[in-house]
């Protein structure tokens, strides 16, 4: 079986100049010189061959003409000489790439895919530019620079599209390369450039079009600058999420895939980035729920992307040990740094402390901190609860527990004792009543 794989961006050209096309040309153009030749014939006292001969010489000294001879001495250079010649020293290197797949081949076969639009273009203004001023009542001058013009939008067309599929190519076979390599990032930040690279080639091919048609720049931008302030601001938000799009995209402080966690509003959102796009970005929350987020949000707001902490987690606990066992926290201590010193899924390069934190009329808190190495949240999870049974284990081993918490309940005598005798509470016995209040007082010590 033979497997056929092809490059990311290969494509077919999009026009091909093929045989049938220069026939049909030839014709229209042999037609168009006898209809010509014919009519200034008729027109005037020339024979038929004088007629043909000032038509033809008529076309010869037409710029159009001109252009479509240099286009079609560039067309041969590249198919027959240029081409050959590369494809020869291709093979007289020791290079291991055939010439049908080096990058020299495509870089050839997109110059010359728009060179065959371009002589088809240029042939179409030959006849234009020497036959409609006798078939119609137009000025010979009209239609020069009508001509000019095509050729000259023609020009700038061929050469955006030469530059738009290389800069294709280019940018998708480098992201295909990181797809390859398993760098999702560089992959993105490739997707990404080549999104902002058809914006800027559409940009720059629309004002050298301008340029082309004699325009002036600098009235037409004047002129849809006045329209553009007024659409801008009625879609300034629109233009800002646009424009706040195209830096995610070229920056990528996040990515598809990724955990992050910020608070637009006081609102806290966290959750799994779904899609960036040019106007929004989707996170898909640990409930299941679709945040739409606009992407001005981003550059108001500080986001916390938890995926690329890598594959450094932090363990951050408080253990609280009775304040009866005080005597032991020490070598409660030392039996913890023991086992944090020996686990090899603890860094070494980043700080381990464990000390006490602190005494209170309740317990006394152990300070533990330090980093795990981990590939996921997962994983770190069921390292931190290994550790923390392990810490335990060393507290109950030494003899002491962990504290439990209490809540005191602290009364004024003036106030409880008269509501006791007149038996508003009920006594600690469970009784209430006069009895009670007594029985009350007598367990609290007030009697």
């Amino acid at each position: 079986q033979q497997q056929q794989q092809q490059q990311p961006g290969a494509a077919q050209p999009p026009f091909s100049l093929k045989p049938v096309y220069v026939l049909i040309f030839g014709l229209v153009f042999l037609g168009g010189l006898l209809f010509a030749s014919m009519s200034l014939q008729l027109t005037s006292d020339l024979g038929f061959r004088d007629a043909l001969t000032k038509v033809v010489r008529r076309i010869f000294r037409s710029i159009a003409f001109r252009q479509l001879l240099v286009i079609t001495a560039c067309m041969l250079m590249v198919r027959f000489a240029l081409n050959s010649v590369l494809r020869l020293l291709a093979k007289w290197s020791a290079s291991p790439v055939q010439w049908d797949k080096s990058k020299l081949y495509y870089v050839m076969k997109e110059v010359y895919s728009p060179l065959e639009l371009l002589l088809f273009i240029a042939g179409c203004c030959t006849l234009a530019d020497s036959f409609v001023p006798q078939l119609i009542n137009v000025p010979k001058a009209t239609v020069t620079h009508v001509v000019r013009a095509v050729l000259s939008v023609s020009f700038v067309v061929g050469a955006s599209v030469v530059v738009y599929n290389l800069k294709s190519r280019f940018c998708k076979e480098q992201a295909w390369q990181m797809e390859l390599q398993g760098d999702v990032t560089s992959q993105r930040r490739w997707e990404a450039y080549d999104k902002l690279g058809t914006f800027g080639i559409y940009a720059i091919g629309l004002v050298l079009a301008i340029q082309a048609l004699g325009l002036e720049v600098r009235s037409v931008l004047a002129i849809g600058g006045i329209g553009g302030l007024a659409i801008g601001l009625a879609g300034r938000e629109i233009c800002e999420n646009l424009l706040n799009g195209m830096l995610l995209m070229t920056t990528m402080p996040f990515e598809v895939g990724e955990e992050v966690c910020f608070r637009p509003n006081g609102q806290l959102v966290e959750g799994i980035v779904v899609d960036v796009g040019w106007y929004r970005t989707l996170i898909r929350s640990f409930e299941r729920e679709m945040y739409v987020i606009p992407n001005a949000v981003f550059s108001k707001n500080t986001v916390l992307n938890v995926t690329r902490k890598q594959r450094e987690w932090r363990f951050y606990e408080f253990l609280c040990v009775r304040v009866q066992d005080v005597h032991k926290v020490n070598a409660i201590i030392q039996d913890i740094r023991r086992i944090v010193r020996n686990d090899a899924r603890i860094l070494n390069k980043l700080h381990r402390r464990v000390f006490m934190d602190g005494i209170s009329h309740d317990d006394v808190k152990i300070y533990v901190s330090f980093y795990c190495e981990a590939s996921n949240r997962d994983a770190f999870m069921a390292i931190k609860q290994d550790l923390l049974l392990a810490f335990v284990d060393c507290i109950e081993r030494n003899g002491a527990k962990l504290a439990q918490p209490r809540t005191v309940l602290e009364l004024e005598q003036d106030t409880l004792l008269p509501r006791l005798m007149a038996g508003l509470l009920p006594a600690p016995g469970g009784s209430s009543g006069s009895s009670g209040g007594a029985a009350g007082l007598g367990l609290m010590g007030y009697g």
